[in-house]
């Protein structure tokens, strides 16, 4: 680890200390469980401790609230750092992964807009100091709780394992071309980055936009100049990019965001756990792409 990235890391830890300490910071308690199904293996996490179920679950609906922006005006104990003059990095009032960190344009742009090369550059700079999983949910359909554009990142790895539940098939993307993997029973593309392409945040900020923007086109993810006229998950580490084209926000009321594409699924309850695996994890995923 370079001095920059212990910089940022340490940047995190001081104000999630700090942030936790004045009750601005809400993580929310799950159990998780590793459930093989359709041959891969998938993180499925339910709200834990009876006790605390009814307050996770007004947490995750104060995260879904969009009748106020909570980024502008941000909290102050939740900010990081300033990302360049049109970004800031915020701590994730509401997570489930330690770390899980926000990049939050500075002004309002919505979050159904296409990502600029000034949102790439933000994340890259971010990702050449911290190795995670990137992520953008790409209109409501697409599991976004906020509207104000936003991009987010999950240090890596999210458990005690140190893999992603499908890094086996993403990691076997290839490069050069939108390209996909059989096993994923959802309709998706990606494609392999570069080696060392985080090494230089404005490198990979070209290389990123190019590639979004390949992925779009394989996928048929249009605009209209400057908003995306169909919902998408949006998911990079600094090894692939992987773009899944939404048509449902939910199954059976159970809402999925970008990180189910990677194999990682939060639930309420486990009543709904047992419903999703009885459906079938992949089936449940192909159902709402």
């Amino acid at each position: 680890m370079n001095n920059s990235a212990a910089t940022l890391m340490q940047d995190v830890e001081r104000v999630t200390q700090g942030a936790l300490a004045s009750g601005a910071l809400q993580s929310i308690d799950t159990a998780y469980e590793h459930v093989t199904d359709a041959g891969q293996s998938f993180l499925l996490r339910t709200l834990s401790n009876l006790k605390r179920k009814e307050d996770a679950a007004q947490r995750l609906k104060k995260a879904g609230d969009t009748r106020r922006n909570p980024f502008k005006p941000y909290e102050e104990a939740l900010y990081v750092r300033d990302l360049g003059d049109d970004h800031i990095c915020l701590l994730n009032k509401f997570n489930v992964v330690d770390h899980h960190l926000l990049i939050v344009t500075r002004e309002m742009e919505s979050q159904q807009d296409k990502i600029k090369q000034r949102d790439f550059h933000a994340l890259a700079q971010v990702m050449q100091e911290i190795d995670g999983l990137a992520f953008y949910n790409g209109g409501k359909i697409a599991g976004a709780s906020q509207p104000h554009k936003h991009l987010q990142l999950i240090p890596l790895p999210m458990t005690a394992c140190q893999e992603l539940p499908f890094s086996d098939s993403l990691n076997q993307l290839k490069s050069g071309h939108p390209n996909s993997r059989v096993e994923l029973g959802f309709p998706h593309s990606g494609m392999q980055l570069p080696e060392g392409l985080f090494n230089d945040p404005a490198r990979a900020a070209d290389a990123l936009k190019n590639t979004y923007n390949q992925l779009r086109e394989e996928l048929g993810i249009k605009d209209d100049g400057l908003q995306t006229t169909s919902a998408y998950n949006l998911l990079i580490t600094r090894k692939w990019m992987l773009m899944v084209p939404r048509s449902e926000e939910s199954f059976e009321g159970i809402s999925f965001n970008s990180l189910a594409f990677v194999g990682a699924l939060l639930v309420r309850s486990e009543e709904e756990a047992v419903r999703l695996k009885e459906h079938g994890l992949m089936k449940v995923l192909a159902s709402v792409c």
